[in-house]
């Protein structure tokens, strides 16, 4: 029998079991008598053995009474109170010779741990599952739905989704990457995948998985979450839409405002608007001030471009104030410009005929771009306005004098480049004085106007008229060489006698004097060399009587002008 302090020494005659097995044995191992008192222990097991002694666990008693009684040993689950908490064993104890019991103790606390963390674990995903959005679902090899949370999916049960295939539910269902992240044998987080929902809705779905393998590591599938983004992402859409509106209007707007001249402020928007809406071409309509009719300001100018627009334009004010179709090659978008609501333009969106139907966020801006031009129309409108007034003599409405003096600039230089002829021709009214003296200078104004209407009947598109004050005005003969020009002369020389009902009284007939002075082709006699040789001649025609014409001579010689009747 072993002393009471030393339980690791044993007698083989006295335990029946082999010492060398007690020994080695890596188990915890305790004999005890009968009356539970430890007889031997081995080295894992000494604590236990003295705890026992020291009457720590007065359960085993009852285990060990119930063991002898036992004959194929008994198995019993224990939980003692530690300095530590808790520790739960599972006992083995087994009769043995000389009425003993060996008892083989098993420390099952972490499994037990485990197990209950692993119980609380899988309840707490089923909670989370239960109350989030998103759904759980695992696919099997072969892809298919095999497991999805009990309340289903986007307007599915569960019962209409397992047992079949991701695509039976994907938007598109040749989208094979969507299908893919269902099937994955990688971890995979947040892909984006469009599903249709019960109702033939669009859903889009923020999918993760991963893997499932089998204990000998064959993959069986694959098991993840799938969380319902669509109003995120419509949100995330409007916002991305609205930035992109946002910097393309300010392209657009910038682009405009770096001009000066109101026209190539249209023409700037035209360019922005087809760069920044990626179309074949903008074209804008600018209603004529004078006419009322609207005509094309900018954009493509071509022929064909020309026709499409115009034919869009005429659909557009039939229609109202936007106007879809296709065109030719082309699909239109037109709208009506605006200025305080008065229809002032129109402006034409034109895209390739396979351009998709353009996005709300691209009509946006084109609604946009269609108010700011309406805005810019009416200050295109106003500066050709103010630039007639400017240019213009305000009761005639013929070109005053500064203007008339730099447009011939333009057209004297570009004679000495082309060498062609053209006629310098100054028309003074005889005796105009007397009109205002004794009709009154309502009378002299009616006369100037019959006047001037004489001279516009009697000149072509390419010439010019203009009034320099008073009852004297100048017209430039676009390529009139002397014989043109004498012949103009004679011919405003006839049409001016119904100047004569105007006159002051018959001793003073109301008509007109001309002075003639012509640039000949090859010439180099300079603009002021050419108005000087006009002006000298209408002063001696002036000199011989009034009611005359005069050509000038030569320039640079001293031969009077040659004075016809």
């Amino acid at each position: 029998m072993n002393s009471s302090d030393d339980l690791t020494n044993y007698d083989a005659d006295v335990f029946a079991l082999d010492p060398k097995v007690m020994a080695q044995a890596e188990a915890p191992v305790i004999v005890m008598d009968s009356h539970g008192v430890p007889l031997f222990a081995n080295k894992n097991a000494i604590g236990f053995a003295r705890g026992i002694r020291e009457g720590l666990f007065p359960e085993i008693y009852q285990l060990i009474r119930r063991t002898l009684s036992t004959p194929g040993g008994v198995v019993e689950m224990m939980t003692f109170e530690v300095q530590r908490g808790t520790a739960t064993l599972e006992l083995t104890a087994l009769p043995t010779a000389n009425n003993q019991v060996m008892i083989l103790p098993r420390d099952v606390s972490m499994d037990r741990n485990l197990r209950e963390a692993l119980i609380d674990s899988r309840q707490r995903y089923r909670d989370i599952v239960e109350v989030s959005s998103a759904f759980a679902w695992e696919t099997d090899e072969s892809g298919k739905f095999v497991f999805v949370s009990p309340r289903g999916a986007l307007g599915y049960r569960a019962d209409d989704i397992v047992g079949r295939f991701p695509h039976n539910f994907l938007l598109d269902t040749a989208d094979q990457d969507s299908e893919h992240v269902f099937r994955s044998q990688t971890a995979v987080r947040d892909v984006p995948v469009w599903f249709r929902r019960s109702n033939g809705k669009d859903a889009c779905l923020s999918v993760s998985s991963t893997p499932v393998y089998s204990r000998d590591g064959r993959w069986i599938g694959t098991r993840g979450l799938a969380h319902d983004i669509t109003e995120q992402r419509r949100r995330e859409s409007e916002v991305a839409t609205a930035r992109n509106r946002d910097r393309l209007m300010t392209y657009i707007v910038r682009t405009m405002r770096d001009e000066i001249d109101p026209l190539l402020v249209l023409k700037g928007a035209s360019e922005a608007s087809t760069r920044a809406l990626a179309c074949s071409n903008c074209v804008i309509f600018k209603r004529n001030d004078e006419t009322d009719a609207l005509e094309i300001a900018a954009g493509d100018d071509s022929t064909d471009t020309s026709n499409i627009a115009q034919q869009a334009l005429g659909q557009l004010q039939n229609a109202g104030d936007t106007f879809d179709a296709h065109i030719g090659d082309y699909r239109i978008v037109a709208l009506r410009c605006h200025y305080h609501q008065r229809n002032n333009g129109a402006v034409i969106f034109m895209f390739s005929a396979d351009h998709p139907e353009p996005t709300d966020g691209e009509r946006a801006i084109m609604t946009e771009v269609a108010d700011q031009v309406g805005i810019a129309i009416e200050q295109a409108i106003q500066h050709e306005r103010i630039l007639t007034l400017s240019r213009t003599d305000g009761m005639t409405g013929l070109l005053n004098r500064r203007a008339f003096f730099d447009e011939l600039k333009r057209r004297h230089s570009r004679l000495q480049r082309e060498r062609d002829p053209a006629a310098l021709m100054y028309v003074d009214m005889d005796n105009f004085k007397m009109v205002n003296d004794i009709h009154g200078h309502q009378t002299g104004d009616e006369a100037i106007l019959a006047l001037t209407r004489v001279l516009q009947d009697n000149v072509r598109p390419a010439d010019l008229i203009a009034r320099l004050g008073g009852d004297e005005f100048v017209l430039w003969l676009e390529g009139a060489d002397v014989v043109a020009a004498s012949g103009r002369a004679r011919l405003l020389m006839k049409e001016s006698a119904v100047l004569g009902q105007y006159s002051g009284d018959k001793d003073h007939p109301l008509g007109i004097s001309v002075g003639i002075a012509v640039h000949e082709p090859g010439s180099k006699e300079s603009l002021e060399q050419l108005v000087q040789r006009a002006d000298q001649t209408m002063y001696q025609v002036k000199k011989r009587g009034k009611g005359r014409f005069g050509i000038a001579g030569a320039p640079g010689s001293d031969a009077p002008a040659k004075i016809e009747d």
